[in-house]
C-alpha cells in the first residue's frame, strides 16, 4: 500500500486515537506502528482478538495491564554490565506483577495464549527486588541487607551527633556574638556555620564559602571536623553497599532478561487487542464476516460526530465498479471514504463503525483523493491526477480496491469523460471493486448500461436545496450545480440564464431523476414508518406476553399457597383422626377383655376432645357435608340449638336440650359448635352397639347418590363401633353412578384402609382399619 492513501483516507487519525486507548509502553507502540495486513489469516486473527477483548469489556472481566512500562532498555543495559536505579528496578517487579496477574485472570483462549509465554519464575525475581526496594522506586529499603541497615544507622546517628556539637558550640558565649546567623547552614556536604566576616577569629575552624557580599563566611568549627570526618566515611560505605546490591538486582534483572521481553511483547499484544476492542465497542462495530462480497449497513465515519453522521448503506455484492453521482457536498467523498476506511480498520483488527459488514481481504486499496496540484513539481491538478491513475493502474489486482474520488475531472468535459469511461472500464476487470464519483453524464449512462457496473446516487431534498448525505444504489445522482449556487447566493439572473442554455433534454432528465429520487424518499418514508408501527406493535406484544405471564405465574403461586394451606389442614385433621382411631381400636380390644362401657366412654370423652379442638379452628363450622341424624346444629335467626332426630325431604326434626321437638328447613341449619344442654359434648358423638346389632352388608339399590353416601358413612361408622372387620356394599352394575358414589365416599372415609371391587363389580368390599 503507497503511503499516501491511509492518509487520503484519514487512517492515522483512527491509529492515534487507539494508541491514546492502550495502557502500556509497548502497546502504545504496536498501536502507532500498526498497518493493515493483506493475508485473510492474519485478519481472521486479529478480528478474533478483537473479538474477544470486546466480550471481556463488556463483562468487565479485561486484564489490567496499566503500569507495564517497556522494560526492554533496562534489560539491554543490564546485560551490557549496567546498574540500574531503584526506580527501574521497581518497574521491573510492577511489570511482572501485573503481567501475571492478567495472565492469572484471562480466560478468552486466543488473548490468554498471547500470554502463556509470560514465566511463572518471574514471581522469584519481583520478590527480591520488592525485598530490597521502597514501593515508590525513590531508594532502596534499609532492610536490603543487614551491612546497609547497619551503614545507615550510623550516618543518622552521627549526623545527629554532628548537629548537637554544632549547635553547643553556636551556643557558646564566644561564639554567639559572631554568628551571621542562628540557623545551621550546609557547604559541600558538610555542616557549618554562618559566621560574620569582621569575627572570624571568634570561630576557629574550616571556611567552606563566603557570601556573595563577602560578609558572610560558612565556617566549620574545629570541634566538629572529626566527628564530620567520621559521618563522612559511613556515608560513603552505605553508598557503595547501595551501590553493590543495585548491581546484584541488575545482574538478576539481565539473567531473566529474554524472559523480561517476551513479558513486554506478550503484555503489548494484548494491550494492542484490548483498545482495539476498545475502539470497535465506543463507535458500536459490528462483528465483520470475511467473503466475496462487499456489504457496509449503517456504515458512519469514524470521524464524524455519531450524534450527527447519517449513516449510509452500500450493499454492492459482488458488482465490479460502482459509479456515485450526486450535488456538490452531498457526501460522495465521505461515502468514498468510508468504505475505503472501513476496509483498512477490518485489515487492521478493528470493526468498522457499522450495522452488518461483510468485505473481502484486499491485497491494496488505492484511492485517488483530494487536489494532487504541485507547484514544486510543475504539476496541474489533472496532470498530479493522471500520475496517480497510472500508479493505480500499475499496481491494482484482482484483489484491489480502486477509488477515485472526481474521475478525470480538471480537463475538456468531453475528453474527460471519455477518459473516465476508457479507466473505470479497465479497472473493472483488472481490480476486484471500483468506486468512483463523478458528475460527468455520460459516464453514468455508460454505467447503467454495463454489466457488473452500477450507479449510485447521494440524497437531495428540493424543498429544502440541502444534501441528505444518503447513497441511493441503481440510479445515477443529478449535480442540481443551477440550484446549489442560487442557494449559495449567485444572482438568478445568472442562474436564469444557464438553466436556458442548458439542453431541454438534460433538463427534463434531471427533472425526471429528481422526481425518481422524491418518490423513493417517499416510499422511504413509508417503510420507516410501517416498521416503527411493527416495531411498537411487537414491543406491545412482548410486553403483553410478559405481563400474561406475570399474572398467571402470580396465580399459580396464590393456588399453590392456597392447596398447601389446605394440605396441612388436611393433614393435621387426619392425623386427629387417626389418633382417634387408634384409640377406638384400644377401647374395642378393652371392652371385649373387661369393662366395655367404662373403656368407650374414655373414647368417647377424648374424641369429644379432639372434636372440640377441631371445631375451634373455625366459627361457624363450615358445612363440609351434608348434615345427618345425629348432627348437632343450630338456627341462630330463629334461637335454635339441638340435634337432628330426623330428616325428612327438605324437613329437619330438631330435639333441644330439654326434649323440645321443632321441624325447621334443612337450608336455615348449620353445624353447631356445642350441643342445646348447658353441659358441653363432644360433636362427634360415639354410639355404641352390639355386633349382632350391625349388619356387615348394604344394599342401596334405588337410593340416589347423596342418599347412597350418607347410608355408607352410616354403615362403616357402626362396624367400626361393633368392631367389625369387614362390610360389603352391594350396589349394581347399571349406569356406574352408585358404583361411583359408594367408592368415593370409602375412598375418603378415614377409617376405611381400603376397598376392593366384588361379585363381578356389582358389590364392594371395605375393610375397616
Amino acid at each position: 500500500m503507497d503511503t499516501e492513501t491511509p492518509a487520503a483516507l484519514e487512517l492515522p487519525a483512527i491509529v492515534a486515537r487507539l494508541a491514546a486507548s492502550t495502557a502500556t509502553e509497548r502497546g502504545s507502540a504496536l498501536a502507532s506502528s500498526l498497518v493493515p495486513s493483506d493475508e485473510v489469516g492474519e485478519v481472521a486473527r486479529r478480528q478474533a482478538l478483537t473479538a474477544e477483548a470486546v466480550a471481556l469489556l463488556d463483562a468487565g472481566t479485561a486484564p489490567e495491564l496499566a503500569g507495564i512500562r517497556d522494560l526492554r532498555g533496562s534489560v539491554e543495559r543490564s546485560e551490557r554490565g549496567g546498574m540500574l536505579r531503584p526506580d527501574e528496578l521497581r518497574a521491573v517487579s510492577i511489570a511482572v506483577r501485573a503481567a501475571l496477574e492478567a495472565k492469572r485472570v484471562t480466560a478468552a483462549p486466543l488473548l490468554a495464549a498471547l500470554l502463556e509465554p509470560i514465566d511463572e519464575e518471574l514471581r522469584l525475581l519481583a520478590d527480591e527486588i520488592e525485598r530490597c526496594v521502597e514501593d515508590d522506586g525513590a531508594d532502596l529499603r534499609d532492610t536490603a541487607s543487614p551491612r546497609l541497615r547497619k551503614l545507615r544507622a550510623e550516618v543518622r546517628n552521627g549526623g545527629a551527633r554532628v548537629r548537637d556539637e554544632l549547635a553547643r558550640v553556636a551556643r557558646s558565649s564566644d561564639v554567639r556574638d559572631a554568628l551571621q546567623e542562628t540557623f545551621l547552614a550546609e557547604r559541600g556536604g558538610r555542616p557549618v556555620l554562618a559566621v560574620r566576616a569582621s569575627a572570624r577569629a571568634a570561630v576557629p575552624g574550616i571556611v567552606h564559602d563566603a557570601s556573595s557580599t563577602g560578609q558572610t563566611l560558612f565556617v566549620e568549627p574545629f570541634e566538629v571536623v572529626e566527628l564530620n570526618n567520621r559521618l563522612a566515611e559511613a556515608a560513603a560505605d552505605a553508598r557503595e553497599e547501595a551501590e553493590r546490591i543495585l548491581q546484584e538486582l541488575s545482574a538478576s534483572v539481565a539473567a531473566r532478561g529474554l524472559a523480561l521481553v517476551l513479558l513486554v511483547e506478550a503484555t503489548g499484544a494484548v494491550d494492542l487487542a484490548l483498545a482495539c476492542g476498545t475502539l470497535s465497542r465506543g463507535w458500536r462495530g459490528a462483528p465483520i464476516s470475511i467473503g466475496d462480497e462487499v456489504r457496509l449497513l449503517g456504515a458512519r465515519h469514524p470521524l464524524l460526530d455519531p450524534a450527527t453522521a447519517v449513516p449510509i448503506d452500500l450493499d454492492l455484492g459482488t458488482i465490479r465498479a460502482l459509479v456515485i453521482s450526486g450535488p456538490n457536498t452531498g457526501g460522495k467523498t465521505v461515502a468514498l471514504k468510508t468504505l475505503g476506511l472501513a476496509a483498512l480498520l477490518h485489515q487492521c483488527g478493528l470493526r468498522p463503525p457499522a450495522d452488518e459488514t461483510t468485505l473481502p481481504v484486499f491485497d491494496q486499496v488505492l484511492a485517488d483523493i483530494g487536489d494532487r496540484q504541485s507547484i514544486e513539481m510543475s504539476l496541474s491538478t489533472f496532470s498530479g491526477h493522471v500520475r496517480t491513475l497510472v500508479s493505480v493502474l500499475e499496481s491494482a489486482t484482482e484483489r484491489s480496491l480502486v477509488l477515485l474520488d472526481e474521475v478525470a475531472a480538471g480537463t475538456d468535459p468531453e475528453e474527460g469523460s471519455a477518459l473516465a469511461q476508457a479507466l473505470v472500464a479497465r479497472l473493472a476487470r483488472q481490480a476486484r471493486l471500483t468506486v468512483v464519483t463523478t458528475h460527468y453524464g455520460a459516464l453514468k449512462e455508460w454505467a447503467s448500461a454495463t454489466e457488473s457496473v452500477a450507479n449510485a446516487a447521494t440524497g437531495f431534498d428540493p424543498e429544502t436545496d440541502a444534501p441528505l448525505y444518503r447513497i441511493a444504489l441503481g440510479r445515477p445522482g443529478t449535480s442540481h450545480a443551477l440550484r446549489v449556487a442560487e442557494r449559495l447566493g449567485l444572482d438568478s439572473t445568472v442562474v436564469a440564464d444557464a438553466r436556458s442554455r442548458v439542453a431541454p433534454e438534460r433538463l427534463r432528465m434531471t427533472e425526471l431523476l429528481a422526481e425518481a429520487e422524491a418518490a423513493e424518499r417517499a416510499a422511504s418514508a413509508t417503510r420507516a414508518e410501517a416498521a416503527t408501527a411493527l416495531s411498537a406493535a411487537r414491543d406491545r406484544g412482548a410486553r403483553l406476553e410478559r405481563e400474561l405471564e406475570r399474572v398467571t405465574a402470580s396465580a399459580e403461586r396464590v393456588k399453590a399457597e392456597a392447596f398447601a394451606a389446605a394440605q396441612r389442614e388436611l393433614a393435621e385433621a387426619r392425623g386427629e383422626l387417626r389418633a382417634l382411631r387408634d384409640e377406638l381400636k384400644r377401647a374395642r380390644r378393652v371392652r371385649r377383655e373387661s369393662d366395655q362401657d367404662r373403656a368407650l366412654g374414655t373414647a368417647t370423652e377424648r374424641a369429644g376432645r379432639a372434636e372440640r379442638a377441631l371445631a375451634d379452628l373455625s366459627a361457624p363450622l363450615p358445612l363440609l357435608a351434608p348434615l345427618a341424624e345425629g348432627d348437632p346444629v343450630e338456627a341462630p335467626e330463629v334461637g335454635v340449638r339441638g340435634t337432628i332426630a330426623s330428616i325428612r325431604g327438605d324437613q329437619a326434626e330438631v330435639v333441644g336440650a330439654a326434649g323440645q321437638r321443632v321441624r325447621i328447613p334443612l337450608a336455615r341449619l348449620r353445624p353447631s359448635r356445642e350441643r342445646a344442654s348447658e353441659e358441653r359434648e363432644p360433636a362427634v358423638r360415639v354410639r355404641t352397639s352390639a355386633s349382632g346389632d350391625v349388619s356387615d352388608q348394604l344394599d342401596v339399590r334405588g337410593l340416589t347418590a347423596q342418599e347412597t353416601r350418607e347410608r355408607v358413612r352410616r354403615l362403616v361408622d357402626d362396624a367400626a363401633l361393633a368392631g367389625l372387620a369387614e362390610v360389603r356394599v352391594v350396589h349394581g352394575r347399571g349406569t356406574g353412578a352408585l358404583r361411583k358414589a359408594v367408592r368415593e365416599e370409602l375412598a375418603s372415609h378415614p377409617l376405611v384402609e381400603r376397598h376392593a371391587p366384588d361379585a363381578e363389580d356389582g358389590a364392594t368390599l371395605a375393610t375397616i382399619g
